[in-house]
């Protein structure tokens, strides 16, 4: 070999090991390269490599670490091929090539941000993908903004309370990958389903017959009645016109039901109506006088019922009782809170003062 065959040669060599390098850096340094290995970073969850390769939003804003997390979340159940496609799709990711060859391409997610409207006086607990979140708050509209997000579909799980309605949990699944995302919340969605509630409700009508039993063993008193200051003003004004023929008062009861599907509320959220059943029995001995030797007994069990909002006791109390209605058949009620004490609750008084309590 000459020396000037030699000298190609070795011209040759280098031309060939320099453009192999400009290849594999190109390669390496290329779109698809930095997808594939940015998908490797996610799902080892390599913040070092993340960082290298999806430094911030598309609108240059910091990917914090509570979105990355959530991101992560998400991602843990795919293939690696699920999320390389992910990341080529356009509308939520944007792809640039590196300022030179030896510059690695990088990967700009699209912010993404959720918003959830409640209705007035309502508090939010809110997690996506079993991460806690918290979100600017804005009093005016009680509105939560959360994000931002970087594209996907989370699960999204909220606690709702409300003074009057008690608290509420849903979930829904939250596609933030295309565009932003709005979550409304209607007033009767708080109270419709809502098992506190309906419990709630069922205590108010529990506690208010167990309080007309107190009320008839302390001399047919019923200022302490569990109901409306109206409520109660009627009640001991009806007890104290009819107190002077009665010789015996008794009252008892063991099983209270309430039909959840009658629930309504009135737009003021200061009433509620339902139907209830109670084995309610109640018997009056009325005074020689009146001339009727036999009690007079009365065992209607169907009410409707309405109550109304005490905003000082935060409570639900009972407020009117209508047992002229024939419209009901428990026997078909298909969602129902029920209340079955041990054994029966019994209230006896009489004119010589003697109480008896079962």
């Amino acid at each position: 070999m000459t020396r000037k065959t030699g000298t190609l040669a070795v011209i040759a060599l280098i031309a060939v090991i320099v453009f192999g390098s400009i290849s594999y850096s190109s390669y390496k340094n290329s779109e698809d390269a930095t997808v594939d290995r940015l998908a490797e970073a996610l799902l080892k969850n390599d913040q070092t490599e993340i960082k290298r390769y999806m430094p911030s939003y598309s609108n240059k804003k910091k990917i914090t670490k509570d979105a990355q997390k959530v991101f992560y979340q998400h991602l843990k159940k795919m293939k690696k091929e699920q999320v390389v496609k992910l990341l080529k799709e356009d509308e939520n990711f944007t792809i640039k090539e590196g300022s030179s060859f030896l510059k690695p391409a990088q990967i700009y997610p699209n912010a993404r941000f959720l918003v959830i409207e409640l209705p007035k006086g309502t508090e939010l607990q809110a997690t996506i993908q079993a991460q806690d979140i918290s979100g600017e708050y804005v009093e005016e509209w009680n509105k939560y903004t959360f994000g931002p997000f970087l594209p996907g579909k989370y699960q999204l799980t909220y606690e709702m309370a409300h003074p009057k309605f008690g608290a509420k949990k849903d979930k829904e699944t939250i596609d933030l990958k295309a565009e932003d995302q709005r979550v409304t919340v209607a007033e009767n969605s708080l109270y419709e389903g809502n098992q506190k509630f309906q419990k709630h409700l069922l205590a108010s009508a529990v506690n208010y017959f167990d309080s007309f039993n107190k009320g008839i063993r302390e001399g047919l008193n019923m200022s302490q009645l569990t109901a409306s200051k109206r409520h109660k003003e009627e009640m001991q004004s009806s007890l104290e016109e009819l107190k002077p023929y009665l010789k015996s008062f008794d009252q008892q009861f063991q099983s209270v039901k309430i039909d959840c599907d009658s629930i309504s509320v009135n737009n003021g959220q200061t009433k509620v109506q339902l139907d209830l059943y109670i084995d309610l029995k109640r018997s009056m001995q009325l005074v020689e006088e009146v001339g009727i030797d036999e009690a007079l007994s009365s065992d209607k069990q169907n009410a409707i019922v309405s109550l109304v909002y005490d905003e000082d006791q935060k409570k639900w109390l009972m407020d009117e009782l209508d047992f002229n209605t024939y419209q009901q058949d428990p026997e078909t009620w298909e969602h129902v809170q029920s209340y079955r004490a041990e054994s029966e609750k019994k209230a006896h008084w009489d004119k010589e003062g003697a109480a008896e309590v079962v």
